[in-house]
């Protein structure tokens, strides 16, 4: 290495030790998690961090198991859409000050938690961001639901400000779309979760019209910015709605699927269609969503931005409690969201939106009861079938 290179290195990793405790290399296992959640994941990885006085380095690389994550852009998911969260020490400028024998930092030095440490932060420290109330929050829901997401969106909009930065050429693309799509009108976002969601209730796009239709009766040149990944609900605003809906050519599914899970599109533009609904939603002049982390990252990403969200108070829909002490079912599993919809009209809100049947009712009034009695009636003959032979690891 030339001694000018060495020198610079020096500097480099001095500049850390006067700022820093260490160096934190965020990388965990990303399979099962769509863009929303890694993003969310990272910024409260980044809040672990600023509580510990630790520099945030992101290194998703192939063993993070990311459906985002394409070979032919790097190995770095994260620098396919995004610069470095501090300017200059990207994780190949790390790694060149950790093979310089000159420098004090070295390989064995980077900080880095196990997947379950990192669980926790992400799902029960009180100072991460939450997107929805859940885990710990379900069994002690917020007094004060607004109050509560208020809370959330503030963190959310402190952290994401301070460290994210999309690549030129994606912001690029998302200012000419905007440009040639939404400039000169009133846009209304609209965002509607359908085909895996099983966390949170699903809303139907008829339980959107309603709002919609006052919104635009008020604003003059109105447009609507829808932002989905069921291509059977764009299909049934535009019925309603005609040429005022404008949507970008996102990546969608015809089923319960979520577009992530499709082999035919390619890793990188699952990311950055993700990225561009959700800077484009951003852009709006008043935000119409259900739970979704997207919706919520569009939200930090335009602090003024002004929401109604049609899941806020919704417990019950389509047969289904989403309250306090939910588990994602014992008995059965919860359904995805394009399952328990797509049995109704979509033009319509079905009487079973709001509410959940009697059947349901009593499973779920009962189930701290038989919950436990269940969990092990099936744990023990999980186990006894695998020891048979019926049953492989990748079945449980």
């Amino acid at each position: 290495m030339k001694k000018q290179d060495s020198t610079s290195n020096n500097q480099l990793t001095s500049s850390i030790s006067k700022e820093f405790r260490g160096v934190y290399v965020l990388r965990m296992n990303l399979n099962g998690a769509g863009f929303g959640a890694v993003l969310l994941q990272t910024l409260n990885q980044i809040r672990y961090c600023e509580r510990n006085n630790l520099m945030p380095v992101v290194n998703y690389d192939e063993s993070c198991n990311s459906y985002f994550f394409d070979k032919s852009y790097g190995n770095n998911m994260w620098s396919q859409y995004f610069e470095p969260l501090i300017p200059s020490y990207d994780f190949p400028a790390i790694g060149r000050l950790c093979d310089d024998s000159n420098c004090s930092l070295n390989w064995s030095d980077l900080i880095n938690l196990d997947d379950k440490k990192m669980l926790e932060i992400c799902e029960h420290d009180i100072n991460s961001i939450y997107t929805f109330p859940f885990a710990d929050w379900r069994f002690k829901p917020p007094e004060n639901l607004e109050k509560w997401y208020n809370e959330q969106r503030n963190k959310g909009r402190e952290t994401f400000s301070k460290y994210i930065r999309i690549k030129p050429s994606i912001l690029s693309k998302i200012n000419d779309f905007r440009k040639k799509n939404l400039e000169g009108y009133n846009i209304l976002g609209i965002h509607i979760r359908g085909t895996d969601l099983s966390y949170a209730p699903p809303v139907s796009p008829a339980e959107y019209f309603f709002d919609i239709d006052n919104w635009i009766s008020s604003n003059q040149k109105p447009k609507l910015f829808v932002a989905t990944d069921q291509q059977q609900y764009l299909s049934t605003f535009k019925d309603r709605y005609g040429e005022i809906v404008v949507s970008y050519d996102s990546s969608r599914s015809v089923n319960e699927i979520a577009p992530f899970n499709l082999k035919s599109i390619s890793p990188y533009k699952k990311g950055e269609d993700v990225l561009m609904d959700m800077y484009l939603l951003s852009c709006t002049d008043f935000l119409i969503k259900g739970t979704s982390a997207v919706s919520e990252l569009a939200l930090y990403i335009n602090p003024k931005l002004k929401c109604l969200d049609l899941s806020l108070n919704k417990r019950y829909a389509f047969g289904q409690d989403y309250g306090k002490g939910w588990n994602g079912g014992v008995l059965r599993e919860t359904k995805p969201a394009w399952l328990l919809v797509n049995k109704t009209n979509l033009s319509i809100v079905s009487d079973n939106a709001k509410k959940q049947t009697a059947w349901q009712g009593l499973l779920y009034k009962y189930r701290p009861i038989y919950s436990p009695i269940m969990i092990f009636y099936q744990r023990a003959k999980n186990s006894i079938l695998k020891r048979l032979g019926y049953r492989n690891n990748s079945e449980e």
